[in-house]
């Protein structure tokens, strides 16, 4: 079964490029794979116009930033998706919002950015050999399948980082440990609500009964059902993890604070007496000052010894 891609960039569309489609989409024969990339509003109005597809559809195409979802059109699937990965520049997660038509003989993928994900189901498609693996149906799984499981590594590196701030809070629990914090949780909560509509969508291709989808590719649906699944359980524990690690910060910082009120407390109560002698050894009444050589010696060294003393004795406490 032959298969063209045709290829549909944001400044160089032409007017073959677009006959091709026409044409294959007339022919009823192979696979069309129409990937846009960064469209422009002409583009779109000329997908409509070679597919005929809903303007409801081309509307929420138009607009990014919609919500993980699958609508059914006539004679064709209408599925946004999302694909995360981790900017290390940025230490931030970045979401590639994905747009996919699913058609009897077409597939037109929308998108903003360059998707690794689409390559990769790209290259799958290419090595299947099964006559029922050829169709776009197969094709839209792979593409489901590669985006899913890039959330793996995204997540192993928020595992990391949040390794990385555990241990930092026992080392120093500073202000910028906090912020982190706070950041990465922010994160994890964007990454929750991403993965709760996907739950939604996949649940329905491997449940649901559509007629554009082969009735055999429900359990490789449901693999990729079990995999965001997954997905959403380690979002949670990530969570947790978060948790836990703020939990430490506050009693870290906490147990640092009464650390220093402790020293502050005992120096305060060390040096306490010296106020008391030095007071006592300035009153001007009668014999004070002491006139007395060996008194005034001997008011000297007690100003050594007793804090001197009193350092020691907290010291066998084990209260310094």
């Amino acid at each position: 079964m032959p298969t063209t891609r045709v290829q549909l960039e944001s400044t160089h569309v032409t007017e073959s490029a677009s006959r091709d489609a026409e044409r294959l989409v007339a022919q009823k024969r192979g696979v069309a794979w129409i990937d846009v990339n960064n469209p422009a509003e002409a583009e779109l109005e000329r997908l409509q116009k070679t597919f005929e597809f809903h303007p409801l559809s081309i509307e929420d195409s138009s607009h990014f930033q919609q919500r993980a979802k699958i609508d059914s059109y006539d004679g064709y699937l209408f599925i946004t998706l999302y694909s995360h990965r981790f900017n290390p520049q940025k230490q931030e997660v970045v979401a590639d919002e994905l747009h996919v038509f699913l058609g009897s003989n077409y597939l037109v993928t929308v998108h903003r950015a360059s998707l690794p994900a689409l390559s990769r189901a790209r290259e799958r498609w290419e090595r299947e050999t099964e006559l029922f693996k050829k169709g776009p149906d197969f094709f839209l799984y792979l593409i489901c399948d590669e985006i899913v499981d890039s959330y793996f590594p995204l997540l192993n590196e928020l595992e990391g980082r949040i390794d990385e701030l555990e241990e930092e809070i026992e080392r120093n629990p500073n202000k910028s440990v906090m912020r982190s914090i706070f950041a990465l949780k922010q994160e994890l909560i964007y990454l929750r609500k991403a993965a709760g509509p996907h739950r939604e969508l996949f649940n329905a291709l491997s449940t649901r009964h559509y007629d554009l989808i082969d009735h055999r590719l429900t359990v490789y649906f449901q693999d990729v059902y079990d995999h965001i699944v997954r997905t959403y359980e380690m979002v949670e524990t990530l969570r947790e993890l978060m948790g836990n690690a703020l939990d430490a910060y506050y009693s870290a910082t906490s147990t640092r604070l009464n650390e220093v009120m402790k020293r502050l407390t005992l120096i305060t109560t060390i040096f306490m007496p010296l106020s008391v002698i030095t007071g006592l050894g300035g009153v001007n009444f009668k014999h004070m000052p002491f006139e007395n050589p060996v008194a005034f010696g001997a008011l000297v060294g007690s100003l050594v010894v007793v804090p001197l003393a009193m350092w020691l004795w907290f010291r066998s406490r084990k209260w310094m």
